[in-house]
């Protein structure tokens, strides 16, 4: 690597023929271009990066929910983001083709949240009007930890547009929709839906007496698929 102080042509920052310039403390330096990449790699690194694509893939438009959901849970890991944390818990949920290279998610298994709050059961989702989904769930209010002002999300994607769409409601309401853009008519829908405690709390628990929960959420759980109307 070779390095100036001054330069006629001014700071020279990226690759000029076989070099590449760049600027560090105020001082001119160049290093060799990297080469052409020789092979693709082994079929183990072609499979985990086509796992990888799918997955950061269809993250992106699910970023809001993701940072929602997986944001208690990153916390824990230390420099670990809530967006990372959902790569790195779904690589495995993909299937892999090896003639064509490509991976495609396995919906059913993804995973957008992580918590231990009580949960809720869904039921199917439907089209109650075109592009208003609509979900119905027992709430579970019931359960020990749970709250009524508890919000419930529903987290819809279309993966031909590579787009997602999102719904709230509180725990009690046992109702939640979620407005579609009108493009999704007739394109496959995928659902998810998750808990997310309303405030921090303390709460009771038995042979362990007053404990503090967090804002967290409960695992996500797949309310079902079907086409845009």
């Amino acid at each position: 690597m070779a390095k100036t102080n001054k330069n006629i042509l001014g700071d020279q920052r990226g690759k000029i023929g076989k070099v590449v310039g760049r600027v560090v403390e105020g001082e001119q330096m160049y290093s060799s271009a990297p080469g052409p990449r020789g092979s693709e790699g082994t079929a183990k690194q072609k499979e985990h990066r086509a796992r990888f694509s799918a997955i950061t893939r269809m993250g992106k438009p699910l970023k809001g929910a993701i940072k929602i959901g997986m944001k208690v849970s990153a916390s824990k890991k230390h420099l670990q983001s809530p967006f990372n944390l959902f790569v790195n818990r779904n690589l495995q949920h993909t299937t892999y083709n090896a003639e064509t290279g490509l991976a495609t998610p396995d919906y059913e298994a993804i995973i957008l949240s992580e918590g231990d709050i009580p949960f809720v059961t869904f039921a199917e989702p439907t089209f109650t009007e075109p592009q208003t989904i609509t979900i119905t769930f027992n709430g579970n209010s019931d359960c020990p930890g749970a709250m009524e002002e508890d919000i419930i999300y529903g987290v819809a994607y279309c993966p031909d547009l590579v787009q997602s769409a999102m719904g709230t409601a509180v725990r009690s309401a046992e109702t939640l929709t979620i407005t579609v853009p009108k493009t999704w008519t007739g394109k496959t829908i995928h659902i998810w839906g998750f808990a997310k405690t309303s405030v921090t709390r303390v709460i009771e628990i038995e042979n362990y007496g007053m404990v503090l929960v967090p804002d967290a959420c409960s695992v996500s759980a797949y309310v079902g698929s079907g086409e845009g109307s």
